[in-house]
């Protein structure tokens, strides 16, 4: 299992950039938001479908950033592993309902535990992406058993703490 947890770029200022309303609240963004340098080079893991209809069915609210005619490409990886997208969380929203990727996650593991059949040897990799009251962003990034997907909601508690 690994995690990292890194400084990323302004997600406001840089979908501001592209003339792209900035979400205030739960969103999936492009994998490749901090180093696209056009909305064109945009790129979304084939997962993103998967996780949106999980949140609908889940009545997770989430803002969709791009309409349906204007999606970024998708981007296929192809093993015995799940690449899930890069999801995004406002302040706002953590301080409204602090829960919320608590529970993101658990419905997230509990798909891939079905989808890998209780693999011992299945992984998975996600984004997550928080926005700082100062307009700041952190990434964590975790990959290796979808079991400690879970873990990614302690660091991003431990990083509102601070």
């Amino acid at each position: 299992m690994s995690t990292k947890v890194r400084n990323h770029v302004s997600v406001s200022e840089k979908l501001k950039n592209f003339g792209i309303t900035v979400p205030n609240g739960l969103a999936i963004l492009p994998s490749n938001l901090a180093t696209a340098k056009s909305i064109e080079e945009f790129r979304q893991h084939v997962e993103s479908d998967t996780v949106r209809t999980l949140l609908r069915s889940s009545k997770i609210p989430y803002v969709e950033i791009f309409d349906d005619d204007n999606q970024p490409a998708y981007l296929q990886q192809y093993g015995f592993e799940w690449f899930g997208p890069t999801l995004f969380l406002s302040t706002g929203l953590l301080s409204q309902n602090p829960n919320v990727l608590s529970i993101t996650l658990g419905i997230i593991t509990n798909y891939l535990y079905d989808l890998f059949k209780g693999s011992k040897s299945s992984k998975a990799s996600l984004n997550v992406i928080i926005q700082q009251a100062d307009g700041s962003c952190k990434e964590v990034h975790y990959s290796g058993h979808p079991d400690g997907l879970s873990d990614i909601a302690d660091i991003v508690k431990a990083l509102g703490d601070k």
